[in-house]
């Protein structure tokens, strides 16, 4: 999902916002409405950890109802590459048998200025460091006048098509609809796999299972439900120089995915880690400009 996030965030800084729920309408509706997983059922999406205007004492002592169980304070936020990062991954009792939705939840710390996230070429170490192998693109004008797909706010929202391998097992393509915020306190970015795009002959919403016994071979052609997710990132009062990141994802998992392994619970935490690890090199090298 990282690819979404830095399509958002290489548009134009918006302006600070009173508040993201008030600003960020595709935010607001993912907690309050929730993402569609299925003809009937809608899954809201967490509400943040850290809402913003929390003190130091707040804000440590919701961290360490999140971490109580794993990690002290003083671990989980060291400014170092190996801290630890808290990763959940939980079934959801909702859609069709056949596609149940899955939520994964993540945090971490990273230390740096969130002004970084104003720099292009920042941004895009970032995609490619949290992306992996794969491709994105951002939609242009002609490619959403087409479509006859108008966007209110181009300095916040943005729609971007991403191509990627899930955990080497499938083969992803996806249109999102990806907005972004800032308050004096933080950065949200909200996104959902845009269902306008769900038979679109240039940019579908689809996947494909990956047979590597002999050669990289490719199933059929699937269309994907897809996913909705929103990242905050929040400056802590303390430690000095440390940014709070949150990231929570609902999205469906046709059963075709991984034949009923349970490769989320296995494989998930190890590839979570290695982006988390990549991320923080990518914070530290912008600090030390």
């Amino acid at each position: 999902m990282f690819a979404y996030v830095v399509t958002a965030l290489s548009l134009a800084a918006p302006p600070e916002a009173p508040t993201h729920e008030a600003s960020n309408p595709l935010f607001k509706s993912l907690l309050e409405d929730g993402f569609a997983v299925s003809a009937k059922d809608k899954v809201k999406l967490p509400k943040p950890t850290l809402p913003d205007g929390l003190d130091a004492t707040k804000q440590k002592a919701a961290i360490n109802a999140l971490i109580s169980e794993n990690y002290k304070f003083d671990q989980f936020t060291e400014n170092t590459n190996v801290a630890p990062q808290l990763l959940k991954i939980r079934d959801i009792k909702a859609g069709e048998p056949k596609l149940p939705p899955r939520g994964v939840d993540a945090w971490f710390v990273v230390h740096g200025d969130l002004k970084s996230l104003e720099d292009d070429k920042f941004l895009d170490r970032m995609m490619n460091s949290g992306r992996g192998a794969g491709q994105a693109k951002q939609l242009n004008g002609l490619d959403l006048m087409k479509r006859k797909i108008v966007i209110a706010d181009a300095k916040k929202e943005s729609i971007g098509h991403t191509e990627f391998d899930f955990l080497e097992k499938v083969r992803l393509r996806a249109t999102a609809r990806v907005m972004w915020t800032r308050t004096a306190d933080s950065v949200v970015v909200a996104g959902e796999i845009d269902p306008r795009f769900a038979d679109d002959d240039d940019f579908p919403n689809e996947w494909q299972s990956i047979d590597k016994g002999a050669g990289v071979k490719l199933g059929p052609k699937t269309p994907w439900v897809g996913a909705a997710f929103y990242i905050k990132i929040t400056k802590l009062a303390e430690p000095a120089g440390a940014l709070f990141c949150e990231q929570h994802i609902v999205f469906v998992e046709p059963e075709g995915w991984f034949d009923g392994a349970n490769l989320l619970r296995s494989k998930l935490p190890i590839a979570v880690q290695i982006n988390v690890r990549n991320m923080r090199k990518e914070w530290t090298k912008a600090a030390g400009k």
